[in-house]
């Protein structure tokens, strides 16, 4: 067996992009909600664009739209709608690249802290550069997700070069569909499917490009912004495991099959990673409620019962137990103590 601590790997996107299925949704007479609150989703967690939501979930979700809508070309028209706007202050460290080559290879270099578990790679070879997209693992509609990263990563280049810019051709992982001419369509250009991976090429030249209005102070000053934000985010994995149910609790849906899900892994896995650190997910659960209610037990606006559905109770009666189990007095107590002091 390999090393449990080598599968690990968080997987995950911004849920922003179910912005965008909602939207599809709505324009075609369906109530996303419908279809969301399966996923235990609310319209409310979609206004936080940044917010991680597995890919394991997100795939579901792919799914689940494409029974009920009956439409196999679910990602082309996703990855058509895309914004680029799901990736913080990446986006005008790009949009101000010297070149095309260091647009990509910045999109590379910092766009995993949003975008965990998905593999981009550049290569050039007889006179050609091409962007490859790869997911690992058995996760649910990964190939038309991978789909809506190929045109969405059309779009971007197109941002950089100019509207007119087209790939010279397209390969497509999965056999050609009935649709192929929407594919041809979107892309701009020849598609080929049931090829070895998803990727786009285009002339090798390209890559070095110079681009009018390059601010090299400018790309400065973002890069040391996002390089900090990188050094914050390369935390260990236990500290992950952590901070992903600092996320999932104000849902009151964080458990450790939701929690697994964010490692394309089962829960016994997760439960064996942990076992080797002296640890289970209860505890890291019930450490990570004790220092987020102490946080905000400070902040006097918040009631008490706002304070517990924040750590993941549903009502105030036993989040007061839980925290007199862990500091032996009440939330209203300690309030009035710390306060004070």
């Amino acid at each position: 067996m390999h090393d449990i601590e080598l599968t690990l790997q968080e997987q995950s996107n911004p849920i922003g992009i179910l912005n965008l299925i909602a939207n599809y949704l709505e324009e075609h007479g369906f109530d996303a909600r419908t279809i969301f609150e399966n996923f235990d989703i609310q319209r409310e967690d979609l206004k936080n664009n940044l917010l991680p939501i597995s890919l394991q979930t997100q795939g579901r979700i792919f799914q689940a739209v494409e029974k009920l809508t009956g439409c196999d070309h679910l990602g082309l028209l996703i990855g058509k709608k895309a914004q680029f706007s799901n990736i913080g202050p990446l986006r005008f460290l790009v949009l101000n690249a010297a070149t095309m080559r260091d647009a990509i290879q910045s999109l590379f270099q910092y766009g995993s802290m949003w975008y965990r578990g998905q593999k981009l790679d550049l290569q050039e070879d007889q006179g050609y550069a091409r962007i490859s997209m790869h997911i690992d693992g058995d996760i649910p509609g990964k190939e038309q997700y991978q789909t809506a990263y190929l045109v969405a990563m059309v779009s971007i280049i197109e941002l950089i070069l100019g509207k007119s810019w087209r790939p010279s051709f397209v390969r497509i992982s999965y056999p050609k569909p009935k649709c192929a001419h929407l594919y041809e369509k979107a892309f701009g250009c020849p598609v080929w499917f049931g090829q070895s991976q998803h990727e786009i090429l285009f002339p090798q030249e390209q890559l070095d490009q110079n681009r009018i209005g390059h601010d090299h102070q400018l790309d400065q000053f973002l890069r040391q912004h996002l390089s900090e934000l990188q050094s914050h985010d390369h935390v260990d994995m236990i500290g992950q495991i952590c901070k992903i149910i600092e996320e999932l609790l104000p849902h009151r849906n964080c458990n450790v099959e939701r929690v697994a899900e964010y490692f394309s892994i089962h829960r016994f896995t997760l439960y064996r990673y942990l076992n080797k650190y002296q640890t289970n997910f209860e505890s890291l659960l019930e450490a990570t409620r004790k220092k987020i209610a102490v946080k905000l037990l400070k902040n006097k606006k918040l009631m008490i019962l706002e304070v517990a559905n924040q750590v993941g109770y549903d009502d105030q009666a036993n989040f007061t137990r839980a925290f007199k189990r862990w500091y032996g007095i009440t939330p209203g107590r300690w309030r009035r103590i710390n306060i004070h002091v």
